[in-house]
């Protein structure tokens, strides 16, 4: 087995079409912070690594998008993005070095899903390489773009099964100024489920609401943002009381 790590999308696109001639078997990888998720291929021939796609190559903060290539590291477009008081709106399983192209391939969305939608939701366009070293492009770089199958939706989740994301054309949001998270514990799962049910049902606009269970203790995270957050998640605090 060996590995691949090219510079460019046109660079992936030669050497998948050489993989492709040997009827290679290859494993996409960024970060490898998922690579147990799905059901991974033990056996591979070659291994073709994005840690050289690594570029922000455009940040349209008037427009709230963002153009990166599929290597850069989450945090480092969240850092980016906050420069300009924005974020990508997701809260991905990140140990460390998760990259734009694995979360979009693993659609990891996060808690933040519960108020921004799946990544799916925030893939304006991608460029992907397939099996035989097509390339292929959809979308744009605009919130309101129609145009042309949606291989981002088709990606978002694939896995890396389709191909390879190269680049991603991204949809940002404004980053709140300021967050706290109410946390709500429990011994009893059905106590869990009626803190879970009964601040979803009030009438304020949370960031996120997660569940979290260790060594027979859960507790209910519920994340408010905004300029003056407080005064919700005490509202919230009082409700399950």
């Amino acid at each position: 087995m060996h590995t691949e790590r090219p510079s460019s999308t046109e660079a992936a696109a030669a050497v998948l079409r050489g993989l492709n001639e040997n009827s290679s078997k290859v494993r996409f990888a960024g970060g490898g912070t998922k690579t147990s998720w799905g059901n991974p291929v033990d056996e591979i021939d070659a291994r073709l690594e994005t840690t050289e796609l690594s570029r922000i190559l455009e940040h349209n903060a008037g427009d709230l998008t963002v153009v990166v290539e599929a290597g850069v590291e989450v945090g480092t477009l969240q850092a980016a993005a906050g420069e300009k008081d924005q974020m990508l709106a997701i809260d991905a399983f990140d140990p460390g070095g998760a990259t734009v192209g694995g979360v979009v391939a693993a659609a990891d969305s996060g808690p933040l899903r519960h108020r921004y939608g799946p990544m799916r939701d925030l893939v304006l366009g991608v460029t992907v390489v397939l099996a035989d070293g097509t390339i292929a492009k959809s979308g744009g770089k605009v919130i309101k773009n129609v145009a042309g199958y949606d291989l981002g939706k088709l990606f978002s989740g694939s896995l890396g099964t389709l191909g390879l994301i190269a680049r991603v054309a991204l949809r940002l949001h404004p980053k709140p100024p300021r967050t706290v998270t109410l946390v709500a514990s429990a011994a009893r799962p059905a106590a869990l489920q009626a803190a879970a049910l009964a601040i979803a049902a009030l009438p304020l606009e949370m960031e996120s609401l997660d569940i979290s269970w260790s060594s027979g203790v859960g507790a209910v995270l519920a994340r408010f943002g905004g300029a003056a957050p407080e005064g919700r998640g005490a509202k919230a605090r009082d409700e399950l009381a």
